[in-house]
């Protein structure tokens, strides 16, 4: 009976030891499912459980939420049924092998959304084996890329552009050089031919499609992404009255202004902005046959804007230029589609006129809006931000154009004969510097035709020992004219600097057909006395020369 009793003790102590090490396990297991629970629930990684077929048994919070499906809906459903068909094939040979042979797979696929969204998913499958080894289910982990496909598509796309804007702007800038050879002789056949026969109303003809092809170019580095330039405060009737001018000479148009006097000033890209406003009056002038093309403007402070939303401008006061020309108008179909790019309705057109317009106005924080009415007339209307504050160091550019009177019309339908440019009394002694060798025989012909001494040379670097020389010799030249950009060498704006130092009253001029770059728009403050656009043309050849010649000295 004691011995039964003791054989019974020693079970139930058995049990009740059994019991705690299940109770320990049971709390252990607890907390193991807790700490599953938490980590599936606020992972972002999408995990699902499959089973032998490939079912759905259960998902994490994740993958429910991105697939925009609830649990209970996804619940025994088949995995790969929202597979992108093209990558059905993928998905189902990777599923197939982690399935029959237990190997991890990973594959990058496209699965549809419940909204009808498609994500990219990088997903791989882990089999989950039973005590005996074999596939009992399978553990398919995902992490969604599409964002980053996104990212890297535009990046993609980003560096094509890059790479095609400067295949343009380089292309451009050949285009240029190429455009300087031809006006530079042009323009010297026309001095030698004298104005006043057949072949200089030939020549004229070539000057106005060269302008065109230099319009062109402008247009070419207008569509390219550009830093941004340096502004200017400008007094808007000036500046719009000097584009004007050289759009309407030789035609049968003329403009008339309505300025207030209290108009205020506006910080623009100079020659980005005369560029437009040549864009949008060549359009007017092209659209009639004769008549006025009216200007008018206005200050418009912020408060007015609360009336237009439809006009992208920040807060701020602006300045409005409204441009009304008596053009046939443009229909109510092609209006929406004006500023397209090639987008037009003239035959032979290139279409980037307004686009380029829109894109240079934008820069510099403005918009432009058009209204127009068959057989009425256009209107053009242009906001631009309205100066702020005290003005800039940078001087106006109204004391150096000289207005256009609103009364002048140019009636006659060629443009004047080029009169012979008078030679200057005594030789000056020009270096000239530049890296194109056609570029430094048209030049030095030209100035040879004018009655200039030329030196030349290819590099900032052999512009500054020639100087030298000349100074220590005491045959000083009278002008250096340099090329501000030189690949592979020392351009004319580092230049400047050595040869001022040489003589601080050395005269410089700058030179360059990039008409943005930062020298173009401000030269004092790089050391230089005026600066020259390329192509270069005969009669503004001399006058900058002779300017600086005269001018006195610092």
């Amino acid at each position: 009976m004691e011995i039964e009793m003791q054989r019974l003790q020693e079970e139930v102590a058995g049990c009740r030891a059994s019991l705690d090490e299940w109770s320990r396990a049971e709390v252990e297991w607890s907390q193991q499912r807790r700490l599953f629970q938490i980590m599936t629930e606020n992972v972002s990684d999408l995990i699902v459980l499959l089973d032998h077929q490939g079912h759905r048994t259960w998902s994490n919070p994740a993958y429910s939420h991105h697939m925009g499906y609830s649990p209970e809906e996804l619940l025994g459903t088949y995995a790969l049924a929202e597979v992108h068909p093209e990558d059905q094939g993928r998905a189902t040979e990777a599923l197939g092998l982690t399935l029959e042979q237990g190997t991890n797979q990973q594959v990058e696929i496209r699965m549809q959304r419940k909204d009808g969204a498609w994500v990219h998913l990088q997903t791989e499958s882990i089999a989950v084996l039973d005590p005996e080894g074999r596939v009992e289910s399978v553990l398919l982990m995902a992490v969604d890329l599409t964002e980053s496909k996104k990212m890297s598509e535009a990046l993609a796309l980003a560096s094509t552009q890059a790479t095609a804007a400067a295949m343009v702007e380089g292309m451009a800038r050949d285009f240029d050089q190429i455009l300087t050879t031809v006006v530079g002789n042009l323009t010297i056949a026309k001095n030698l031919n004298g104005p006043h026969n057949a072949i200089a109303v030939r020549l004229n003809e070539m000057e106005r499609a060269l302008q065109r092809a230099r319009d062109l170019i402008e247009q070419m580095f207008s569509i390219t992404p550009e830093q941004s330039q340096p502004k200017v405060r400008v007094a808007l009737e000036p500046i719009v009255q000097e584009a004007v001018a050289t759009v309407l000479r030789g035609t049968m148009i003329r403009a008339e202004y309505l300025f207030p006097r209290n108009l205020a000033e506006i910080d623009v890209d100079q020659e980005a902005f005369s560029h437009a406003i040549r864009n949008i009056v060549t359009n007017s002038v092209q659209a009639m046959d004769k008549g006025v093309v009216r200007f008018s403007a206005e200050n418009i402070p912020h408060s007015q804007f609360t009336y237009r939303p439809d006009l992208p401008l920040k807060a701020g006061d602006y300045v409005c230029l409204h441009i009304q020309d008596q053009g046939h108008g443009i229909s109510e179909k092609a209006l929406p589609r004006v500023f397209e790019p090639y987008f037009t309705t003239r035959s032979g057109s290139q279409g980037l006129g307004l686009t380029t317009a829109l894109a240079s106005i934008q820069r510099m924080g403005g918009t432009i809006l058009l209204d127009s009415t068959p057989g009425v007339g256009t209107t053009i209307s242009l906001y631009l931000p309205a100066s702020i504050g005290v003005a800039s160091a940078t001087a106006s550019i109204s004391s150096m154009v000289k207005p256009v009177p609103a009364t002048t019309a140019v009636s006659h339908s060629h443009p004047p004969a080029t009169a012979s440019i008078p030679k200057p009394a005594h030789k000056r002694r020009i270096l000239l510097m530049d890296d194109e060798q056609m570029i430094l025989d048209i030049v030095s012909r030209m100035l040879g035709h004018l009655g200039y001494e030329v030196t030349t040379c290819t590099d900032g670097s052999q512009a500054i020992a020639a100087f030298a020389k000349s100074k220590s010799q005491s045959e000083p030249f009278d002008i250096v004219m340099m090329d501000l950009v030189i690949p592979n060498g020392v351009g004319g704006q580092d230049a400047v600097h050595t040869i001022k130092k040489i003589d601080p009253g050395a005269r410089v001029i700058a030179s360059s057909g990039h008409l943005e770059h930062p020298v173009m728009l401000d030269h004092s403050k790089f050391g230089f006395n005026a600066v020259l656009e390329k192509p270069y043309k005969l009669e503004k050849l001399q006058q900058v020369i002779e300017a600086v010649i005269n001018a006195p000295a610092a």
